[in-house]
């Protein structure tokens, strides 16, 4: 598998000669395998999926934060009708992910009702994602702990696997079900959104902190562990200055347009 970062901030798009490092798009992450396309989260930075003509693609969203949902409808590819693009989460069921998203998208918020001009999409259950990829791809799903809810996802393909462990609030509760879930990772994307010193005046946000990962990495079994949804005042700077020396040899910072491939395999 190899995986592609689209989108790594989190909460909202930035801009400017700050930000040029890290890249400055909201959450959207990009598995391709043997002629096949998952993405995770629809945040801005799915404007620059390359959506694959004549092969289905499946969009998994975590939940329906505006930062992971609000690119949808600003890449080309979805008005292609030669597309075949499933939509669903584990967070609800077909019929409330068509409804979550047709209304962020609604007349109220955006200048077209654009889901009436679309025949390429279909909303299915997660439970059916298996039968899409004719079961050579494996899914699991995690509850997390953020406002409104959030889910995680193991995505298993080839002898590899994925853990897309989006928006979380960690707590030391909930260590042995996500070591559980993580286990033989290859790669672990991780919330990254503040710091251990900022954390106490974000209690309740949703959140995990960059030292967390960096804690957790080294407790779990897994290959690799990126941090993301960097906050959108995080500088390059910031985030270079933290790298000097504290981040573990397991752990990396996951950047736009940044590919991950598993050479090992």
């Amino acid at each position: 598998m190899t995986a592609k970062f689209h989108g790594t901030r989190g909460s909202t798009p930035v801009s400017g000669a700050d930000y040029k490092e890290f890249g400055g798009n909201t959450s959207c992450l990009e598995i391709t395998l043997a002629s096949r396309q998952i993405v995770l989260d629809t945040g801005s930075g799915f404007r620059n999926v390359e959506i694959e003509t004549n092969q289905p693609i499946v969009i998994l969203y975590s939940h329906f934060h505006h930062d992971h949902i609000q690119g949808l409808m600003f890449n080309k590819g979805i008005f292609n009708p030669k597309n075949e693009i499933f939509l669903c989460s584990a967070h609800c069921d077909a019929k409330m992910t068509q409804n979550h998203l047709q209304h962020y998208f609604s007349g109220q918020y955006f200048p077209e009702p654009i889901f009436s001009m679309l025949s390429t999409m279909t909303f299915v259950n997660f439970e059916e994602l298996g039968a899409i990829f004719d079961h050579k791809i494996g899914f699991e799903t995690i509850e997390l702990a953020h406002p409104g809810g959030s889910f995680g996802y193991n995505i298993f393909a080839d002898g590899e696997k994925i853990t897309y462990l989006m928006d979380n609030e960690y707590s030391e509760q909930q260590c042995p079900e996500l070591i559980d879930f993580s286990q033989n990772a290859d790669l672990v994307i991780w919330d990254g959104m503040f710091t251990d010193a900022e954390l106490p005046n974000h209690t309740g946000w949703g959140h995990s902190t960059i030292e967390e990962g960096i804690r957790f990495a080294d407790k779990a079994d897994i290959k690799k562990m990126a941090i993301a949804h960097h906050a959108p005042m995080r500088t390059d700077a910031d985030l270079l200055a933290f790298e000097d020396g504290k981040l573990s040899s397991k752990v990396c910072w996951a950047r736009d347009n940044s590919v991950f491939i598993d050479e090992s395999k």
